[in-house]
């Protein structure tokens, strides 16, 4: 992030203070459309996605209008969390990753967590929990993870540990439970981690996440 930014953002948090609640600055589009051309120019907007991808990006600002193409069928709010689905390649994850690092850019400039959330792939945090389990030391908690926003990338393609337990279902269970914000990217469909995790998991998809499904052609080919 250049100097230059760095007075940008707090100058348009500082005017929002002023227009608005003094205790919280919400990060206008201005500002996150600023930095999310800067460091993403390479970014593909097209006609066929353009309308999921402004719903997350509303989502992520705070809009209440932010379901205006109707692409969440179940009912949207803020309140919940996002679950996008679909082809494989089409952007989930660097869309994803790239609403976190201008959330990072955002946080090291300012107090605002808005666009601030940890990230994990379902793999990675499986095999962090098995090097927890041969090393004693490891500071490695499934709790750790059961607090604040959430991340998780790839959800299913990780395997049961030691081919019996579904620690990614339990950590969905227990953050439903708990009430706070899950975003998931996957290629499986509700129906998929329904039969993956459970009914237990499936009957709750609807009440945890705004469902996204996601279509089109692959960046990759």
């Amino acid at each position: 992030m250049t100097s230059s930014e760095s007075p940008f953002i707090s100058s348009k948090l500082n005017a929002q203070k002023r227009e608005g609640n003094p205790n919280q600055a919400q990060i206008s589009k201005h500002v996150f459309w600023k930095l999310f051309r800067k460091h993403y120019p390479g970014f593909l907007i097209t006609d066929e996605n353009h309308q999921i991808i402004f719903s997350i990006f509303r989502y992520f600002l705070l809009q209440p209008d932010f379901n205006e193409f109707g692409i969440i069928k179940n009912k949207a709010t803020l309140e919940k969390g996002l679950l996008v689905y679909g082809d494989y390649g089409v952007g989930k994850t660097t869309l994803f990753d790239a609403i976190h690092n201008i959330g990072r850019i955002i946080l090291e400039h300012t107090r605002s967590t808005q666009l601030w959330f940890p990230r994990i792939s379902t793999v990675h945090l499986l095999t962090r929990y098995y090097e927890s389990q041969r090393d004693k030391t490891s500071n490695f908690k499934l709790g750790n993870y059961y607090h604040g926003k959430l991340y998780l990338d790839d959800l299913g393609k990780e395997d049961k540990a030691y081919n019996r337990e579904e620690i990614i279902g339990k950590l969905l269970f227990e953050r439903h439970r708990r009430k706070l914000k899950t975003f998931v990217t996957t290629n499986e469909n509700p129906s998929a981690i329904t039969a993956r995790y459970g009914n237990h998991i499936g009957d709750r998809l609807p009440e945890m996440f705004n469902i996204i499904k996601w279509e089109g052609k692959s960046w990759r080919e």
